[in-house]
């Protein structure tokens, strides 16, 4: 993980800019934030030959977060001639060859020097494409390819890496960084945007350097788009970004593939609906997929500190995504080291307020009033963890949120989630920000006799199950498409979502839990297992005939009693805004919707 920032200045906007020389020292104090293991600033001007005018200056900065390789790849990285320069946030898991324990900025950097070996430019801007096009992994990307002049950035397709710009802003600044800042005397539109997931770009420096006059730096970007395997490519365009996964498969089920619906007196909470040799198949090819991409995310983490501290930790609420992730990366975590699972509660004011008015003794000290639905979840969850895996030590850390904490850092957490900027985006953010923080209690034993002690998390990967809600048909949206339309309305809700994971909420997330110098991976948004789950038949995955808590993600709640979690196998979607209780936090009056902006 890194925080990555790059400015364009054009040279008559280098006298009288004290605004740029303040927000770019913000900026960078955020970026440090992300990396504190190395920092390093860069500087390149750029005169053309034409006219004095476009003399441009190129700044570069890197903070790195040191999670591969035996040591530490400093950023911005360049050659011996300082000509290329690589900024890296991302990881590669897959697709681009790195030997077991290195480091992969630095063969990242090397294959993309490769391309200059190429005489045609179409084939030469083909191969850089092509190289990012194979990563399996989150990234953002900002490549100086100096050779031609032009600035390469971009994210992956599923946007799990935050990058900022303020291409539309009328300045003759640009600038880029994985995390953005409060500029109060802008306009009320945000001064940052999202860099769209929707394909790579370059700044075609060159070009620009020829002009004759002054033009929005809009006009010399090329934007290459991401497109579907089958998808048309327009005829004019000889350079091409594929999806490493295909359409959700759109196959009806015929009545021989969906097993009889029980009496609906035998249909209760805990009821397990039959398993073919088909779906039997589906669950082991899940339990393989997944556990490789969890596999992938854990391995080679340097340790930092004690050895007794936990290297991973896992975003838990205790429900069926995140308690899957936990049982599997226990296969792959060396049995003596410790797992953190972050479990996260807020302080509710309005039933503390009703308790005092009734006059119930409160005590504030009491963590009773932290027993939040998600709470009472993980503490199952991780009884259940225990049973599985008892010589494994979880830690299972109780975040407890006084209002009066939340209410501190919530202008903190309202700049960092930038420019997303409604209420579910703050309450979704605070349960992120608070649980990564990861200071909380745990339970340890003092003369047989259980007691709570301090505790924070040193781990800097943080898995989060994010995307099995988008995959395996997890929301409420999905059961009300199949009542009202059937089979057909499901298969397209479920499209919809994963044709819109890269425009969601993956970016804000990134800023807030990389904010706290950790990293967050998403196992079930590998490219193998998106593109495996995409593949199957929305039955295998998912039937809504089933009451809540049974058809939806049916595939998954088989995993988990594979997996030996029986219990968290019926538990119902809860979103973390609700079992965290942040929802009622960040929405004081009571009257707000989510989609209204904070203000």
């Amino acid at each position: 993980m890194c925080g990555i920032l790059f400015r364009l200045q054009l040279k008559k906007s280098l006298t009288n800019d004290s605004f740029h020389k303040e927000l770019w020292n913000q900026l960078m104090i955020l970026n440090n934030q992300r990396g504190p293991d190395s920092q390093g600033e860069l500087f390149k001007s750029i005169q053309s030959q034409s006219s004095s005018l476009y003399t441009v200056y190129l700044t570069f900065f890197g903070a790195v977060l040191h999670l591969r390789g035996p040591s530490i790849v400093k950023q911005p990285l360049t050659d011996n001639d300082e000509e290329d320069v690589l900024l890296w946030n991302g990881e590669i898991f897959n697709g681009v060859e790195i030997p077991p324990g290195e480091n992969d900025t630095k063969y990242l950097f090397a294959a993309l020097k490769m391309s200059h070996n190429i005489e045609n430019d179409n084939e030469e801007k083909n191969r850089i494409l092509h190289i990012l096009q194979s990563i399996e992994g989150p990234y953002a990307i900002i490549y100086w390819q100096s050779s031609k002049r032009r600035l390469w950035f971009g994210r992956d397709c599923l946007g799990r890496r935050s990058l900022l710009w303020n291409l539309h802003s009328e300045e003759d600044n640009f600038i880029l960084t994985s995390v953005g800042c409060k500029i109060s005397q802008m306009s009320e539109s945000p001064y940052f945007a999202e860099v769209s997931a929707n394909g790579i770009f370059y700044l075609d420096l060159d070009k620009m350097l020829s002009s004759t006059s002054w033009e929005p730096f809009n006009n010399f970007l090329v934007h290459y788009k991401w497109h579907g395997v089958n998808s048309p490519v327009n005829n004019d365009s000889s350079c091409i970004l594929t999806l490493p996964f295909g359409k959700v498969n759109d196959t009806l089920p015929n009545p021989e593939d969906l097993p009889q619906l029980p009496a609906s007196s035998d249909l209760s909470n805990s009821y397990i609906p039959s398993i073919s040799l088909k779906i039997q198949d589906a669950i082991d090819r899940l339990i393989e997929e997944l556990g490789d991409s969890v596999r992938r995310r854990i391995i080679d983490i340097p340790r930092v500190g004690s050895i007794q501290d936990a290297r991973v930790a896992i975003m838990f609420s205790g429900g069926l995504d995140c308690i899957c992730l936990a049982a599997l990366a226990d296969r792959y975590i060396p049995k003596e080291e410790a797992i953190d699972l972050l479990n996260v509660g807020f302080e509710n004011p309005r039933i503390q307020q009703i308790k005092k008015n009734k006059k119930t003794n409160i005590s504030y000290k009491d963590n009773s009033i932290y027993d939040v639905p998600d709470r009472l979840t993980g503490r199952q969850g991780v009884e259940e963890l225990r049973k599985i895996a008892p010589n494994r030590k979880w830690n299972f850390v109780e975040v407890n949120v006084p209002f009066e904490e939340a209410c501190t850092f919530k202008p903190k957490i309202i700049e960092l989630m930038a420019p997303s900027d409604t209420i579910m985006d703050l309450s979704i953010a605070m349960a992120f920000w608070f649980a990564v923080r990861g200071k909380g209690q745990v339970t340890s034993l003092d003369d047989s006799e259980e007691i709570m002690i301090d505790y924070e998390s040193k781990a800097r990967v943080i898995l989060v199950g994010v995307g099995a809600d988008e995959l395996l048909g997890g929301y409420s949206r999905h059961r009300e498409a199949f009542k009202q339309h059937g089979w057909k309305k499901l298969i397209e809700e479920i499209q919809l979502d994963v044709d819109r994971i890269s425009t969601r909420n993956l970016g804000r997330d990134d800023r807030i839990i990389s904010s706290h110098s950790k990293e967050s991976r998403f196992p079930y948004l590998a490219s193998n297992v998106v593109s495996f789950l995409c593949s199957l038949p929305m039955y295998i995955k998912a039937d809504m005939r089933y009451e809540r808590g049974i058809g939806e993600k049916l595939l998954l709640r088989h995993v988990a009693r594979q997996l030996g979690l029986f219990n968290a196998s019926f538990l119902w979607k809860r979103a973390i805004q609700f079992g965290a209780k942040t929802a009622k936090m960040t929405n004081e009056n009571n009257k707000e919707k989510g989609d209204m902006r904070v203000i």
